[in-house]
């Protein structure tokens, strides 16, 4: 199986009819004693299949609960799919996880993997040590994304004297420590406002992904956030596409059904009402 695209590069990301389960046991005490293939299943993924550009923004766009989180946690062999595959550059993540996890990043938007007592700095220090960087390699890393992130100036500053857009910054500087290919971001400006996500939108784009060629697979529900960043997108709702292909093709449909008046949210809320029906 080839994971090219149509111009001829390999794709960073090629997922092939991708499907999670999670158990449901049913109501009551005797639940606690069926083995697993008499319980119930609750369908988070049903036959996703996608491909993720190299050099470009993804947009993985659906409301909670729809499987954005469980999506990004298998591509980052976080989570093992119930069947299905995923490549990320052109490896099988289920036999090459620990090799691919070298070449990506994830940020995610929870804090509680931060030491909060210790300073940004010192955390960033024992997430490099957990890449293998050594003393001198760290110092010079840690330097560099301080400034390409801006936390310089609050690298010895309590992680928990943070504010929640340091907070989203540091995490994006502690995934970039080992310079991986792809990033997987999960929601990495939720609870953020406008003046601490935005910067951080565009540093994304102009930075990551133009300056530096980065890929960025990104799970929001943010409509606005999608419309300014993402070049293609899949729409995610309870675990189906409703939609995969450029952000350009989608506006253009959406807007000649809806009127030019209508944005991506506009756009999300009327496929989502045509798949559930009346």
């Amino acid at each position: 199986m080839t994971n090219a695209g149509a111009d001829g590069r390999e794709d960073a990301l090629t997922v092939t009819a991708l499907v999670k389960d999670y158990p449901r046991p049913p109501a009551g005490w005797r639940s606690f004693f069926l083995p697993s293939w008499k319980q119930g299943v609750i369908r988070a993924l049903d036959g996703v299949s996608l491909r993720v550009r190299r050099g470009s923004v993804f947009g993985l766009l659906g409301t909670n609960g729809a499987g954005k989180t469980t999506l990004i946690k298998i591509c980052y062999n976080l989570l093992v799919p119930t069947s299905g595959s995923v490549l990320v550059l052109g490896e099988d993540t289920l036999h090459h996880g620990r090799a691919i996890r070298q070449r990506m990043g994830m940020v995610n938007s929870e804090e509680r993997s931060f030491y909060w007592r210790l300073s940004g700095r010192r955390n960033l220090e024992f997430f490099a040590a957990l890449q293998g960087l050594d003393g001198n390699a760290t110092k010079r890393r840690i330097a560099e994304l301080g400034g390409l992130t801006g936390v310089t100036g609050f690298l010895d500053v309590p992680f928990s004297d943070y504010s929640s857009g340091m907070r989203q910054k540091t995490a994006v500087a502690r995934a970039l420590l080992h310079d991986p290919e792809v990033l997987l971001m999960d929601e990495p400006t939720r609870s953020l406002s406008p003046d601490a996500a935005y910067p951080l939108q565009d540093f994304i784009r102009r930075e990551l992904v133009e300056a530096r060629g980065k890929t960025v697979f990104l799970a929001t529900q943010d409509m606005d956030e999608a419309e300014r960043l993402c070049d293609d997108v899949a729409l995610l709702h309870r675990g189906r596409l409703l939609y995969l292909g450029t952000l350009a093709a989608l506006m253009h449909e959406g807007r000649r059904e809806l009127g030019e008046g209508a944005g991506l949210g506009d756009i999300f809320v009327a496929r989502v009402r045509e798949e559930e029906g009346p």
